[in-house]
């Protein structure tokens, strides 16, 4: 048994040269050639007794090549040694299922076939399971490890590896809770999580999972400086295009009158042509100053709008959310005389 495994593992990186017919439509040639890179890195972690580093890398070389078995079998027998008995056994599995399916397979996936109908056995003594119940809501939202469980997996057996785990449940109306458990290789346990009621955290619509927002809470005013801001740059782009028109309706009017004023005197009966160089100029400048302060303004309106914050508090899956309170604000845009620009209370 043992010289089996170490035959079958010291010829994982040649049987990786060998390829089921079918496996070229499913990996590119740079794919293959790095899984096969990967392999033999796995495999020397493995040897080396790297076991981390060694999922890491047969990992990845399965994902690239998912075609080739001898990578599932250094994955599954890595993840074993790590005590990861639940994931080792469905890899395993996966081999069966594939390989025992198919029509005459290459022999070095036959070989990574019959080791995986042999191991199996010992890693599935291994796997332990977990009964997980709530008692409180009736919509729990429930991890064991970080990781989300089912709700239709609740109140049933649960496979899961040996050893110790944490068990969190969080729920609308009820304070978060968790408990620990530790169950023994191939042994039972239950989990019970009792929840109390309370202001627990109501899930705001759309905004994802683990996001809330106190009640009463005014979320309005960051909108209201928002657009604020865009009505600046709306006063500021008009600005700039009443200041370009107007601008170059004043370079016409100046050459014009470089033509029939020489030396800048112009005679009495240009004057109505010089009045009116003078306006279209003036306008041309206050519209340039209202886009100038038009984009400034609604710049630090941007900058200033009151922003969300997130804290959470007791490792709870949800967080509040506390906005921010400003006071009123008002902006109001004059033209007079040769000036303008933007008033504004904040």
């Amino acid at each position: 048994m043992a010289l089996r495994g170490a035959v079958v593992a010291a010829s994982l990186p040649l049987a990786m040269l060998t390829f089921a017919p079918s496996a070229f439509a499913q990996a590119s040639s740079e794919d293959i050639a790095q899984a096969r890179q990967l392999g033999q890195q796995a495999q020397t972690s493995f040897d080396a007794g790297n076991y981390a580093e060694s999922e890491k890398l047969w990992a990845a070389a399965a994902k690239l090549y998912s075609a080739a078995p001898t990578l599932t079998l250094g994955l599954a027998r890595t993840q074993a040694k790590l005590g990861k008995v639940v994931a080792a056994q469905e890899n395993y599995n996966k081999i069966i299922r594939e390989v025992g399916n198919a029509t005459a397979p290459p022999p070095a996936f036959a070989a990574a076939l019959e080791s995986a109908k042999v191991e199996i056995n010992a890693v599935s003594a291994k796997v332990a399971s977990v009964t997980i119940s709530v008692e409180g809501p009736t919509a729990p939202v429930v991890t064991i490890d970080g990781q989300p469980v089912n709700a239709a997996a609740l109140g049933l057996k649960r496979p899961v590896d040996p050893g110790q785990h944490v068990v969190k449940a969080t729920a609308e109306g009820f304070k978060p809770a968790e408990t620990t458990f530790t169950v023994a290789e191939g042994g039972t346990a239950s989990a019970v999580v009792k929840m109390e009621k309370g202001e627990g955290p109501a899930v705001v619509a759309g905004a994802g999972v683990g996001t809330t927002e106190p009640p009463g809470a005014d979320t309005s005013k960051g909108s209201t400086t928002k657009t604020l801001a865009y009505v600046a740059f709306g006063v500021g782009a008009a600005g700039l295009v009443v200041g370009g028109i107007t601008g170059v309706i004043a370079l016409g009017k100046s050459g014009d009158l470089k033509d029939k004023c020489p030396d800048n005197n112009c005679p009495s009966t240009e004057q109505d042509n010089v009045d009116s160089y003078k306006s279209v100029g003036t306008i041309s400048t206050i519209g340039f100053i209202v886009a100038g302060v038009g984009g400034a303004t609604g710049l630090v309106l941007l900058l200033t709008a009151p922003k969300s914050t997130q804290g959470s508090a007791g490792g709870s899956r949800y967080a509040t959310v506390p906005v921010k309170q400003e006071r009123g604000l008002s902006m109001t845009p004059y033209f007079g005389g040769t000036s303008a620009g933007i008033t504004g209370r904040f």
